[in-house]
């Protein structure tokens, strides 16, 4: 059997395992006694989560007041809450309840099959929640795009995604190290599988056919966006601001998260979202939602689970641009300048979650080599 066909066994069969489980966890769930959930929560008492946001504690204090239930939660970067999940379960620690995971390509081929974590969609939800985000179940959805300085331009100074990889751009680009942000790899994975698209708007731009170097224009992108050195940050905060900050004679353009609109008014900060460029002006991308296997408050954790996929606690981040719940109830803001995450995913891609994972890899050796 060719390696290709052996790969494709592969993960194929950890689909189906990973499938399985989700599907045995979610019956179990819609069969419980929530009232008894409820109870056994209050009497475990608190709740301890990982994610790399610190807004968790926000909806910890409002959990808190109705429960009467304490949130422990530790921001850090996704890799790192990947890494202490593993290296925790590895030792024998069994002290956090719930993840959010960023990294489809971990959570699908290792904490999955592997037993690091279990999927779980409350009874109330399984209802409201659609199919499509419940296995692994995604409580959120961000949105990365392309800001620019509203002080120095009156509209985005770019058409086109491939105007980033030209001389006049130059270093002029500040996002996130793709090498620390998996979302970006994943997104990268998307151009590739998205390539004739890409290829399409390049000649739609510049009037002639794409010159390949590359397998396709997706791998050709990543390829000049690599070499044009992109100003990497380890923050979208620092991202904005950069971005934002007036005064600027040159200002360069950002790939950050469209929640950092938040700061305009705090920190004087002129950004716009650069709503005109073709064929997409970002990517918007899952937050998936995981209880820790053996985790120490399982009810605690449930009824958090509950609680998060719903307004009340969901509103942590959907109080401000950029954060979109997958319960269709809550809405988006009024002020959002495209709309709601049906709008959003009309201007920007997300990606496949499998096709992220089992390329993962290969996209970022592809982007160390071509970065300089």
């Amino acid at each position: 059997m060719s390696k290709l066909k052996v790969r494709f066994v592969v993960v194929f069969c950890v689909l189906i395992l990973a499938c399985s489980m989700s599907l045995a966890t979610n019956a179990l769930a819609s069969s419980e006694d929530w009232d008894k959930v409820i109870a056994a929560a209050k009497a475990e008492g608190t709740v301890v989560m990982y994610a790399p946001s610190g807004r968790v504690a926000n909806a910890g204090k409002a959990f808190e007041e109705k429960y009467g239930i304490k949130v422990e939660s530790a921001k850090m970067q996704d890799v790192d809450v990947v890494e202490r999940i593993i290296r925790e379960h590895d030792a024998g620690i069994h002290s956090v309840d719930l993840a959010w995971i960023e990294d489809p390509a971990i959570l699908f081929y290792e904490l999955i099959p592997d037993g690091y974590v279990e999927n779980y969609v409350p009874p109330t939800h399984t209802s409201l929640i659609p199919e499509e985000y419940q296995n692994p179940l995604i409580f959120l959805f961000q949105v990365r795009m392309i800001g620019y300085n509203s002080e120095t331009y009156s509209e985005s100074p770019i058409k086109s995604l491939w105007d980033l990889t030209t001389q006049e751009w130059e270093g002029k680009l500040v996002t996130r190290n793709p090498m620390v942000t998996s979302p970006h790899l994943s997104w990268f994975s998307e151009l590739v599988t998205r390539s004739d698209e890409l290829a399409a708007d390049y000649e739609a731009r510049f009037g002639e056919p794409l010159e390949l170097t590359t397998p396709n224009a997706g791998w050709e992108f990543i390829k000049r966006l690599a070499e044009n050195r992109p100003v990497l940050v380890t923050s979208d905060t620092d991202a904005g601001d950069a971005v934002g900050a007036r005064g600027q004679d040159q200002p360069p353009l950002g790939l950050y998260v469209l929640g950092k609109h938040r700061d305009v008014e705090l920190k004087d900060l002129a950004l716009e979202v650069a709503t005109d460029i073709t064929p997409v002006i970002g990517y918007h991308y899952p937050a998936y939602l995981q209880m820790i296997a053996n985790a120490p408050h399982p009810n605690a954790a449930k009824l958090f689970i509950s609680f998060l996929l719903d307004e009340e606690g969901v509103s942590a981040w959907t109080c401000d641009l950029g954060a979109y719940s997958t319960n269709p109830a809550v809405a988006a803001l009024p002020e959002d300048p495209i709309g709601g995450l049906s709008d959003w995913a009309k201007v920007t891609w997300t990606y496949d979650a499998e096709t992220a994972a089992s390329t993962r890899g290969e996209v970022l050796d592809f982007w160390i080599r071509h970065a300089r």
